[in-house]
């Protein structure tokens, strides 16, 4: 008897390992690559506050930033500029001649690029072009931005 006892439970053992494995194989599946950072008490806050106040997960907000620093590294010194905050674009005013004013924002929703038609995140800094009364407003994610 000990020995069915003992097969009955190696073999539940086998089952639920088995199972866990699927479990996490299916995770991993789902998940992107994970980034550890450490950072001081101070920027942690900051970040945590930045993502509260546009109402999303600090993941994601970490996630635009760093998209946002690295597309634009084929713009060179500007792209980091803009990265910083620097508000001066780089599109190129003949391919949009109706925009007056060009601006760095921070979508407070998602939308489309006017460049290459990609959705981009709420949360993440881009470029707007403002036009007069009446007209289309132009939004570019850092890689039209930068190859404008």
């Amino acid at each position: 008897m000990d020995k069915i006892a003992k097969a009955m439970r190696d073999m539940g053992q086998t089952q639920a390992q088995l199972r866990r494995d699927k479990a996490r194989a299916t995770a991993m599946k789902r998940k992107e690559e994970y980034l550890g950072a450490r950072v001081p008490r101070e920027l942690r806050a900051k970040v945590i506050d930045r993502a509260n106040e546009l109402g999303i997960p600090v993941s994601i907000l970490i996630r635009n930033v760093l998209e946002e620093a690295f597309s634009e590294t084929a713009a060179g010194t500007a792209g980091m500029q803009a990265a910083a905050g620097d508000s001066q674009p780089v599109a190129d005013s003949y391919d949009y001649p109706d925009v007056i004013g060009w601006e760095q924002i921070t979508l407070n929703r998602p939308m489309t690029c006017s460049g290459c038609a990609r959705q981009i995140d709420a949360g993440s800094r881009v470029t707007l072009g403002l036009t007069s009364p009446g007209g289309d407003h132009v939004i570019l994610c850092g890689n039209c931005k930068a190859s404008g």
